[in-house]
């Protein structure tokens, strides 16, 4: 991370690993949040002049692509003995380093743009514990600096006066960027069968929701067809998101697919029609018995799985016996038949 400032300040560095007390001591006050290190910069500053800042710039691992969604977040603390606090603290994404974006009018500390996030969450006054900024934004593609800082100039800052004596000054660690997405997806449009339910669930964390009956559930149980939609908000990006799914009567063709029956199973081990494998059969709980032509029970089961093959069988013509039930209406039908096994 490359420390920017104007104006006589410095942005800092803490480190354990470090023997000078003047970067030591304030690692007494607020630990880094992970690791050992961690950074800290003068967010609204008036000792110097009105609207001094510090930033943190750094170069991304990798450039943002266009159109695509993305998620920064940072961690950062209030300082111990600062005279004020302030909401705004932001990250800034561009395809050039800061140094040549222009500053506010006589100012050389304040820079004139707007950050793709900004803490809209109150005014951080924590000195002991860190707080998370966090937000989301769509690239224009090609960024690959990042800054951290206030974006403010003082006028527009959201501060408030505390009993010390520094500017605000903040203690920044875990910064990331990485893509996301808030898109949620109920399914193509499908149908419904009788007796049967469909639950829609567009799975995103840390959402709530608002279903078209104005209902808030996590889930929503499909009992009839109908559109159905969801919104969903997520707070912590304050991003919304929202799907819809059109859900018909389904005909007996689709919620009772027609079995495919084969009559010829070649069992020799050679990979092709080894096995008695009934088309469609995955909709149904299929129950089958095998005869052979004297009438005797050779195979039975109540859960088949096309599996059959009698590789112990000896050629010749047999019977089978199907039940089978709809896995979604629960309907029944019987299906009778013969089965030629050649074994050469």
């Amino acid at each position: 991370m490359v420390r920017l400032s104007w104006g006589g300040g410095s942005t800092d560095y803490y480190n354990y690993c470090s023997s000078n007390q003047y970067i030591t001591i304030p690692l007494s006050f607020q630990h880094p949040k992970t690791g050992l290190g961690m950074a800290g910069i003068t967010l609204y500053g008036s000792w110097i002049y009105d609207n001094y800042r510090e930033y943190l710039q750094g170069k991304l691992t990798d450039s943002l692509r266009r159109e695509k969604r993305y998620c920064g977040e940072l961690y950062t603390s209030l300082s111990n003995y600062c005279k004020g606090a302030v909401e705004n603290m932001g990250m800034f994404f561009s395809a050039d380093t800061l140094w040549n974006f222009d500053t506010i009018g006589t100012q050389p500390g304040l820079f004139s743009t707007n950050p793709q996030i900004e803490n809209k969450k109150g005014i951080i006054q924590d000195t002991v514990n860190w707080v998370k900024v966090n937000g989301s934004f769509i690239a224009d593609g090609g960024e690959k600096y990042l800054v951290i800082g206030n974006f403010r100039d003082n006028l527009h800052s959201n501060y408030i006066d505390l009993v010390g004596i520094m500017d605000p000054y903040y203690f920044i660690d875990d910064v990331s960027v990485c893509e996301c997405s808030f898109d949620i997806n109920l399914g193509a449009d499908t149908m419904l069968c009788e007796r049967e339910t469909i639950i829609l669930n567009p799975n995103l964390p840390n959402a709530t929701y608002t279903w078209q009956d104005s209902s808030h559930a996590a889930t929503y149980e499909v009992k009839q067809p109908g559109t159905y939609w969801v919104r969903a908000y997520v707070a912590d990006y304050d991003v919304y998101s929202s799907d819809t799914i059109v859900i018909t009567q389904g005909d007996d063709s689709f919620c009772n697919p027609p079995l495919t029956i084969p009559n010829v199973i070649t069992p020799n081990g050679d990979g092709a029609n080894d096995n008695f494998v009934i088309q469609n059969a995955e909709s149904y709980t299929i129950t089958l018995q095998i005869y052979n032509r004297w009438g005797r029970l050779v195979y039975e089961t109540t859960n088949y799985q096309n599996d059959f093959s009698c590789k112990t069988c000896a050629a010749g013509v047999y019977y089978y016996v199907i039940k089978a039930k709809s896995k979604r209406n629960g309907r029944e039908k019987e299906y009778k038949g013969s089965l030629t096994i050649v074994t050469n």
